[in-house]
Formats: structure tokens, C-alpha cells, sequence
């Protein structure tokens, strides 16, 4: 085998080898954007569920206080309370999904990873929200009406109370730390795919 003979070959090795290296980190890159877009496509849908929930209570809500309303005026605020929050939420879920939607990987990868820090920041403030606002004025609100309605709180409505409240609060937490683990996934695969676009 003669000088060019042997070029040749290493030439014709060398594009191999590098053809092999891009279908390797195309590949990689595939699995990469599937596993990003499955994690989003969950927190779409896990917000469509919430949304579709509270309008289905709403009108569950408006039959309450319209069947038991007057009589007492602890139980009437709590429904008004629990009917804002039922129609306030859908409209913010749906602002949540429209931002959610914006994430495509046919977008360059600074707009992604903007939608989904923006989700990141959305989800924080909304918990804030909640364990601010809405879950002790609820629990504060059940508590006064039952007390009103029988003079003195059962034992038993109150270990009730206690273990929801328990039971709320780990729901929360776990489903929050599970938001966190999501997010940081898909952050990291976004700076995954924006490294290996820049080799």
C-alpha cells in the first residue's frame, strides 16, 4: 500500500468516524428534547386538570349558597371566598398554559429556557399565594362556621381538620419539590442541547 493509498483510507476513516461522532450526538440530542417536552407536556397537563377541577366546582359553589345561603354568614363568606378562588385560578391556570405552549424546540433555546423560568417563577409566586392566603383563610373560615354552627367544635371535627391540614400541607410540599426536580430537569437539558448545538 502506497503513500496515498494509505491517506485515502484514513481520510475516508476519519469521515467515518466523524459521521458516526454528529449521528451519535444527534441521537443524544433527540432523547435530550423528548425527555424535556415530556416534562412539559406534563405540567401542561397537570394545569389543564387544575383548571377543569375548579370549574367543576364552581357550579357545585353556586348551588350551595344559593340552596343554604343566609343562614349562616361564616359559611356565606367561606363560598364566596371558595367561588373567587374558583374563578380567579382558572383564568391564571390558563395564562400558565398559554405561556407553557410557547415552549418549542424549533425556537432557539433562549426562549425556551425564558418560558420555563418564567413557569418557575409563576409556580412560586402561586404557592406563596396559597400557603399566604387561601389555605389559612380557608382552614381559619371552616373552623368559624363549625364552631357557630354547633356552639362547640366536635372532637372529631377537629382531628378531621388537623389530619387535612397535615395531609394539605405534605401534598404540597411533595408536589412542589416535584415541580423543583422537573424544572432543573428540563433547565438542564436545555444547556445540555445549547452545548452540544455550539460544538
Amino acid at each position: 500500500m502506497d503513500l496515498n493509498e494509505m491517506k485515502e483510507a484514513w481520510t475516508a476513516l476519519d469521515n467515518k468516524l466523524r459521521k458516526n461522532e454528529e449521528l451519535k450526538e444527534m441521537i443524544i440530542l433527540e432523547m435530550i428534547k423528548k425527555k424535556a417536552g415530556r416534562i412539559v407536556n406534563r405540567f401542561i397537563v397537570r394545569e389543564i386538570i387544575s383548571v377543569a377541577v375548579l370549574l367543576l366546582v364552581l357550579p357545585f359553589c353556586v348551588y350551595w349558597l344559593d340552596r343554604d345561603g343566609g343562614k349562616y354568614l361564616i359559611g356565606d363568606i367561606l363560598l364566596c371566598y371558595i367561588l373567587a378562588i374558583c374563578f380567579i385560578y382558572p383564568i391564571w391556570g390558563i395564562f400558565k398554559i398559554h405561556g407553557l405552549m410557547k415552549f418549542d424546540f424549533l425556537k432557539d433555546i433562549g426562549s425556551n429556557i425564558f418560558c420555563i423560568n418564567r413557569y418557575n417563577i409563576q409556580i412560586k409566586r402561586e404557592n406563596k399565594i396559597f400557603w399566604v392566603f387561601i389555605w389559612p383563610v380557608i382552614m381559619i373560615l371552616i373552623i368559624l362556621h363549625f364552631s357557630f354552627m354547633t356552639k362547640t367544635l366536635p372532637l372529631w371535627m377537629l382531628f378531621f381538620m388537623i389530619s387535612w391540614v397535615i395531609m394539605g400541607t405534605l401534598l404540597s410540599y411533595w408536589t412542589y419539590k416535584k415541580y423543583n426536580k422537573d424544572i432543573t430537569s428540563i433547565l438542564r437539558s436545555l444547556d445540555e442541547i445549547k452545548e452540544l448545538k455550539e460544538e
